[in-house]
């Protein structure tokens, strides 16, 4: 008897998932931009025109194809991606959702109306056997939710169950450290896309949507356009930066986007990633730290240079001051001006 791939088909992408068997994984690996996510142990295939005819041909000998499509789920997703949509939500929060609201259907069997007990027991499952995180737990309650009020016309039934808001510290590098990384990179390419994210504080994904024209050199800006909330910002673009990507820009010559790869386009996250890694790793750097960290030392340099709370706010796009008040937390000139009580004994 053949072995069984279930194949779900979410937002543009098929979704294959089967048991451990190497013919199969050879299989799966013939087919063209096709990607495995080990976290969730299953492949991923972009949704083009040709695509499922291609699977059926590729696998069908091998495996017993099951395509998890029924009416209620397409019915159900159809209308929740519209709004999202229409909503104008960002790709990947319309990804995250459709995946969570997916996950949710297929576990309660596509029982309508989702009662109570139901979520309850889902949540359950995710906590207890899934031991998923605090953050995917809020993530799936709010696409449920966002099922409920929006898709269904409901009001969400009351679980209680949002687990407890974690309050972790930002990892930040001092200012020796953010040095070492930069000296341990000698691409002028790698340099340019971290030097970048530090010096004007951006998340990896503003890094790679910028684009040449963003950049004001007359001006000494650089403007951010719908990053995070749909907006745009400008922030100041660093005089010693400026000295490096006016190399790279004569060495690379980038067409659209400032980072582009090898064969034009955007870089992607996971290049920068890795570089950021590679860098670390040289630099002997013992924190644990994303490049998400070069963003929080930005800020948490900036709070200890004198700047004010609300122009890093503004600078960093958050809608909050709240979100930004965090760095008051582990800034060191904050910390140090604290005198200990201890100091006054005499020992």
């Amino acid at each position: 008897m053949k072995p069984e791939i279930k194949i779900d088909h979410i937002e543009g992408e098929y979704i294959l998932s089967f048991d451990y068997n190497q013919a199969l994984v050879t299989a799966v690996k013939s087919l063209p931009e096709r990607k495995y996510y080990p976290d969730k142990k299953v492949w991923l295939i972009p949704a083009k025109p040709g695509t499922r005819d291609l699977i059926c041909n590729k696998l069908e000998n091998v495996a017993r194809l099951v395509f998890t499509n029924n009416n209620l789920n397409e019915e159900i997703i159809d209308k929740y991606l519209k709004h999202l949509n229409r909503k104008r939500y960002s790709r990947n929060t319309i990804k995250n959702y459709t995946h969570h609201l997916m996950e949710f259907l297929l576990y309660t069997g596509n029982a309508k109306p989702f009662s109570n007990d139901c979520i309850i027991s889902y949540c359950d499952y995710l906590v207890s056997e899934k031991k998923v995180s605090p953050a995917y737990q809020q993530m799936a309650i709010n696409a449920i939710r966002y099922l409920y009020v929006h898709v269904l016309n409901q009001q969400m039934p009351e679980t209680h169950l949002r687990p407890k808001k974690e309050k972790r510290l930002p990892t930040v590098l001092s200012i020796d450290e953010v040095k070492c990384i930069f000296n341990s990179i000698s691409n002028t390419k790698h340099k340019t896309a971290i030097s970048l994210i530090y010096s004007a504080g951006l998340r990896i994904s503003e890094a790679i949507n910028l684009k040449k024209n963003d950049i004001d050199f007359d001006r000494g800006v650089i403007t951010i356009k719908q990053s995070k909330g749909k907006k745009d910002r400008q922030v100041p673009l660093s005089k010693n930066f400026l000295t490096l990507l006016d190399i790279y820009l004569k060495e690379y010559r980038p067409v659209i986007y400032l980072l582009e790869g090898q064969s034009g386009g955007k870089y992607t996250a996971k290049s920068i990633q890795m570089v950021f890694q590679k860098a670390c790793r040289e630099a002997n750097i013992q924190k644990r730290v994303t490049v998400h960290s070069l963003r929080h030392s930005y800020a948490t340099h900036l709070l200890e240079k004198g700047t004010d709370l609300r122009i890093i706010q503004e600078l960093l796009g958050h809608s909050s001051s709240k979100t930004t008040e965090i760095y008051t937390h582990v800034s060191i000139k904050t910390i140090q001006n604290v005198r200990s009580p201890f100091d006054d004994i005499d020992i």
